[in-house]
């Protein structure tokens, strides 16, 4: 037994010797690292992006650092000025993710973090880690990378001006209806899709309205593909009307094939409706001239499309224009059930309150009736009545925007995002039934405030092929651009911004433009030409001040910000928190500019 006893005991030394040789391995390497390591981050100073802040680590070890029995790593995190720390990333130099520079050891990575106003006074750290196979570890001192965020990408100007539709009622007959059907390129197959209105026109045909007379005229686009394919603007036509016809033998009973009077035309390397959407666009007046002078003069259509393709404006006319010249046309000759107008309003409020049929009035009628009323609850009830029955468009788009203002008018960020889902929801339908630019602008400015940056961007780029009225494609334009720019697509912005007109939100978007992209005496330029049109706009002062800032220029530093906080009182807390001013902090000029 004292034997056994003794064996046991002269193993304890050799264990605690292995454990000590184990931490002082750990250790060494560490304070090695700690002192041979080259950590840096790019920007030094980081700036927001969106609701993101975007970051490029790069590391290098010592020499001989590395051990197969040992694992480095290196943690990247933000320190926040009340010390919440945020994970944003790892370098971890296992064998293959690391590179020999000079004969050390390195690597590098992108990271992101989301953004958020209590980290503007932040720090992003770095952190080495020595570890065994036990996960026993060892840390290495915090290094700081960066000093803080920059929030200027953040003053971006937008319009965000969504309409509703405009509730002109009156008890006659209308005029006839019209459904674009959009084809493919090179193709005459009907698909039920986002903007295709097929389902627009399934819905009228299944209403039963009595109808007398159903034309289609069906076009192609004048790119070579559309043009090569034998037929296609016939096949088109014919693919509606069989669609049409199918439809009628087999869900309705107010109307039969034979009592409608069917005519098909076609329009095959025709410029018309191609003239019409370009003189109806965004494009700048001498582009537009360009376009003429080709297709009014000489050649075949062939040989002009040719030479349409060396315009400067020809992405713009293969992206925004020849899709939408891809279609069959369908005019609807009906008959609808008039009503008197006294009537309207309190039937829709007994509708409201399930006194009467949903059915008892219109859609027309019940959208109409919704206008007679200031209180948004109280449209909204009666919008939603109307959705419920009828699912028009008008009453999807004007229930949508019946959202977006109780959005805009709701201070609770968890509200206000329900309220805009549902806002896009209702503004989703109506733009599917009725693809015009307004529609879809509409819904994309939805997705824009909801922070649905692609679906926003796809949006803004389905209204501008639809064309519309200069005013709406600018303003389409402009907040696609304000968009572009927040998440960092500046060389889009640019081109977006080309068509955005000459409006306030896009002249501002264009000189901060040119700030983030360092060109700060173009932007400069670009500021003064905004003030000396807004001469009392306080952000246009506040990005001066920036500008100056970063071009060293103290006294137009000062006075520009002393003007921003004359005219805008609570810009000051937020010059103090910018760190686009951190030079200037402690200097006289920057504490005048503060003062009231």
């Amino acid at each position: 037994m004292p034997l056994a006893f003794s064996r046991t005991f002269s193993f304890f030394p050799f264990f605690l010797a292995l454990l000590f040789l184990t931490g002082c391995t750990l250790s060494r390497m560490a304070k090695k690292a700690e002192k041979g390591q080259t950590i840096t981050a790019q920007p030094e100073v980081l700036m927001v992006r969106g609701n993101q802040v975007p970051v490029e680590v790069q590391a290098q070890l010592p020499k001989n650092l590395l051990r197969d029995d040992y694992r480095y790593g290196i943690r990247v995190f933000y320190k926040a000025e009340k010390g919440v720390e945020d994970h944003v990333g790892s370098l971890g130099f296992d064998f293959g993710n690391y590179n020999f520079v000079d004969g050390k050891p390195t690597m590098g990575s992108s990271f992101s973090f989301p953004y958020a106003p209590s980290k503007i006074r932040g720090q992003l750290m770095a952190q080495g880690v020595v570890s065994d196979a036990k996960g026993r570890k060892k840390f290495t001192k915090a290094k700081v990378l960066a000093q803080g965020i920059i929030t200027t990408p953040q003053l971006i100007q937008t319009m965000h001006a969504p309409a509703y539709v405009e509730e002109d009622f009156k008890n006659e007959a209308k005029g006839p209806l019209r459904f674009p059907i959009y084809f493919d390129q090179g193709l005459a197959t009907l698909r039920q899709g986002y903007g295709t209105n097929l389902q627009m026109l399934d819905d009228f045909i299944r209403s039963n309205q009595k109808t007398s007379k159903i034309e289609i005229l069906a076009t192609h686009s004048p790119d070579q593909t559309e043009t090569t394919t034998r037929n296609l603007a016939a096949r088109r036509a014919v693919a509606v009307e069989r669609f049409i016809k199918q439809k009628i033998e087999t869900e309705v009973y107010n109307n039969t094939v034979s009592s409608i009077d069917f005519n098909i035309e076609t329009l095959q390397k025709n410029w018309g409706a191609f003239l019409g959407r370009v003189q109806n666009s965004a494009l700048p007046e001498e582009q537009i001239q360009q376009i003429l002078a080709i297709v009014n003069g000489p050649g075949s259509f062939s040989e002009k499309e040719e030479k349409l393709q060396t315009l400067p404006s020809y992405d713009y006319l293969e992206m925004y224009v020849y899709p939408v010249l891809r279609y069959a046309q369908v005019t609807i000759d009906y008959q609808p059930n008039l009503r008197r107008d006294y009537e309207i309003y309190l039937m829709a409020k007994r509708i409201v309150e399930n006194r009467a049929n949903a059915d008892a009035l219109t859609a027309e009628e019940m959208q109409y009736a919704a206008t007679l009323t200031p209180l948004l609850a109280e449209k909204k009830r009666i919008y939603e009545s109307a959705v419920e029955t009828y699912m028009s468009w008008q009453a999807l788009n004007n229930l949508g925007m019946v959202f977006f203002e109780q959005a805009q008018k709701e201070l609770r960020p968890k509200v206000k995002q329900t309220l805009l889902a549902s806002a896009i929801l209702n503004l989703r339908y109506a733009a599917h039934r009725q693809p015009q630019a307004q529609q879809f602008y509409n819904l994309a400015v939805a997705h824009h405030q909801h922070g649905d940056a692609l679906e926003a961007l796809q949006s803004y780029d389905y209204a501008i092929r639809q064309g519309g009225s200069l005013p709406i494609l600018q303003q389409v334009f402009s907040d696609k651009a304000a968009l572009e720019l927040s998440v960092g697509q500046y060389d889009d912005a640019v081109r977006s911004l080309a068509y955005a007109g000459k409006g306030y939100a896009a002249q501002f978007n264009l000189a901060l433009l040119y700030f983030l992209k360092e060109n700060y005496e173009g932007a400069a330029e670009l500021g003064e030409k905004l003030l000396a049109e807004y001469p009392q706009d306080a952000n246009a002062h506040y990005l001066m001040a920036v500008i100056a800032a970063r071009s060293q220029k103290e006294d137009a530093m000062a006075q520009h910000l002393k003007q921003a906080i004359k005219i805008k009182p609570t810009l000051a807390g937020k010059a103090i928190d910018d760190l686009e001013f951190r030079k200037y902090h402690k200097s006289a000029a920057f504490a005048g500019a503060l003062k009231p």
